[in-house]
């Protein structure tokens, strides 16, 4: 008989064990944040109608330069377009959040997965056109130089995509017969 209460016993440890809940692991990762804005000599209604535009996103974001863009306008959550960073990561960029002309929200979605980074634009009426500011936010498990390199890297692409925003929505488009610029 006890050789029968050891089998029982180890079968029901058995079971435990193949019954118990996985251990997770914690790790802290650190988010960057990068912020920067501009004002734009245009009107919200130009600027909104300029960055959700397919058309225009190769003329002010170098990340959105993909020529299947060309054919997106971005109208509600969900919609997607293809990205490449200046690091050569690839993936598709979805909004996640949109209040027509005030402020867009986009997550980042690399092809490998291994890091987040979410985007925001939000655009505020001022007394010479609009306001826009543009937040980017990602992780990094890179060292404190690289990380330091990056997020120099960071505020000069953010620079960069503010300053060709700005100068795509100031300055006036070449009319086509019959069509019509604001």
């Amino acid at each position: 008989m006890s050789l029968r209460r050891v089998s029982l016993g180890a079968a029901a440890v058995a079971a435990l064990v193949l019954t118990a809940p996985a251990r997770a692991t914690h790790q802290q990762v650190p988010v960057m944040r990068v912020h920067a804005e501009t004002e734009v000599m245009a009107k919200p209604d130009v600027v909104w109608a300029h960055i959700t535009s397919g058309r225009n996103l190769v003329t002010w974001c170098p990340q959105w330069k993909s020529p299947k863009n060309a054919a997106v306008n971005l109208t509600r959550v969900g919609d997607v377009l293809d990205y490449t960073d200046e690091w050569g990561n690839g993936g598709r960029s979805v909004v996640t959040y949109l209040d027509h002309g005030k402020e867009l929200r986009v997550a980042h979605e690399p092809s490998k997965g291994d890091y987040m980074c979410q985007g925001k634009f939000v655009l505020t009426p001022s007394e010479k056109g609009t306001k826009v500011a543009i937040w980017d936010q990602y992780t990094d498990e890179s060292s404190a130089t690289d990380m330091a390199a990056t997020a120099d890297k960071m505020d000069k692409e953010l620079a960069t995509t503010l300053a060709a925003l700005k100068t795509s929505c100031e300055t006036p488009q070449k009319s086509s017969p019959g069509s019509h610029h604001p």
